[in-house]
């Protein structure tokens, strides 16, 4: 394939365009006097999901991700303030992008009663605790409590967000920035020094022309004096990091199904809250998810269903996440069963018109915290969602941003928190710790 480079140098490119990183081409590309430019293939069309040419996927072909405060406290502190300042922004961005992306629904917070005494103080004063008929008699739609369980239900700043609008602000605001758009996939990442006349220049001016080469796969070559990888779960393929690293991450397969809604059910489901259930164990099989009914491409509106850890199974290899992606519907029976049942041990009153499957992917980290850091002076990284990406979306990538305009930490919260760790560092941690 013949290569194309550009003449053009950007201050910034920011490779991966979901949530973290349309996100973060907002935010670098509204700083002054900076050239940015954001990669990454729009979502697949209907011929592309069996194209094997196409190996890159996000997790945000979707109509509706949770967002809220209140799951965040049973994790890290830091979680909860990145939370409240992703939500607190949302209106904010409609408001610029005249584009709607939130809707404030609510959230139900289901788990032991113990456990939800626990979290009660560390939650907002709006929020309302249940146990028993309680639940039911405030919001009809949902079952009384079984003993010994309670819930916490938040009204406001809870409920979901439409991933595929969200991004669409981000870019058309970074856009108006001047960002520019390129639709293709980044395939290495490599370091390159511009010799050109450089017997005419000083050590100064030579080191100023230093930058990266970000290759895509159509063979453009894409100079930047720093790159910021949002890659998701792709972060360890293709070639985007230096010497052979791997960001230490984990990927798990995510199933869920998309509950069809019968057409009088349609206003009293829309209005729900969303809905999460977490038991201590979090392979407990009635560990759920549940969005309202939301209208999708199709036209019809859906109920979605997701599980905790009990059916995730570990995605080691590009090949093994290209081909979960591709499933798409084909979930085994078994697991929609599971994932329906889910849905009926929370609501009551409705009976599904039709039943679909989806899967995605999530990235976990040892820390348990987003990774936002920089690998090398010119090369940052933001990879690692734990399942709660999209609670944090929008101010990881603000942190990513002005953290890759520097090239160093810039961000209020302590970079410790965000730290890269790589594979090998645990078994070097434990042999030292042994020796």
């Amino acid at each position: 394939m013949m290569e194309n480079i550009s003449n053009v140098i950007y201050d910034v490119c920011i490779v991966g365009a979901g949530l973290t990183g349309s996100a973060a081409a907002r935010w670098t590309s509204s700083q002054k006097d900076i050239k940015v430019c954001l990669v990454g293939p729009n979502e697949p069309l209907e011929h592309e999901w069996s194209d094997p040419s196409r190996t890159i996927f996000g997790a945000h072909y979707d109509q509706g991700r949770i967002v809220c405060e209140v799951a965040t406290t049973t994790a890290h502190q830091s979680w909860l303030v990145l939370a409240q300042r992703s939500i607190l922004r949302y209106r904010e961005l409609e408001k610029e992008s005249g584009i709607n992306i939130f809707n404030e629904v609510g959230n139900v917070l289901i788990s032991a009663e113990s456990f939800i005494k626990e979290l009660l103080p560390k939650c907002p004063k709006t929020t309302k605790c249940f146990v028993g008929e309680e639940l039911s008699r405030a919001l009809p739609s949902f079952k009384p409590l079984d003993e010994g369980i309670a819930a916490i239900y938040d009204s406001c700043n809870a409920g979901y967000i439409n991933p595929r609008p969200y991004i669409a602000a981000n870019k058309l605001l970074a856009s108006q920035n001047g960002c520019e758009m390129i639709e293709d996939v980044v395939s290495e990442v490599r370091d390159s020094d511009d010799t050109d006349n450089a017997d005419e220049v000083d050590d100064a001016e030579r080191l100023s022309r230093r930058h990266l080469i970000a290759r895509t796969k159509s063979g453009r070559l894409i100079r930047a004096r720093r790159v910021l990888l949002c890659p998701g779960a792709f972060v360890n393929f293709e070639h985007l990091l230096p010497n052979g690293m791997e960001v230490d991450i984990s990927t798990n397969s995510e199933s869920a199904v998309l509950v069809e809604v019968q057409d009088e059910d349609v206003e009293r489901l829309s209005s729900l809250p969303c809905c999460g259930v977490e038991m201590k164990d979090r392979r407990d099989d009635r560990n759920s998810y549940i969005l309202p009914a939301i209208k999708y491409p199709d036209g019809k509106y859906y109920m979605k269903v997701g599980h905790g850890l009990d059916l995730n199974h570990s995605l080691v290899t590009n090949d093994d996440v290209t081909a979960w992606y591709k499933k798409r519907g084909d979930i085994s029976n078994s697991v929609q069963e599971s994932l329906v049942s889910r849905l009926f041990k929370c609501l009551k009153d409705f009976q599904p018109k039709s039943i679909k499957t989806m899967t995605c992917v999530t990235t976990s980290t040892p820390t348990e915290r987003f990774y936002c850091d920089m690998v090398t002076s010119k090369l940052g990284v933001i990879v690692g969602g734990n399942g709660m990406g999209a609670f944090v979306a929008d101010e990881v990538g603000r942190m990513g941003a002005l953290m890759i305009a520097k090239g160093s930490w810039n961000h209020d919260l302590p970079a410790e928190l965000f730290n890269l760790r790589y594979k090998g560092d645990r078994e070097r941690e434990e042999t030292a710790t042994t020796a």
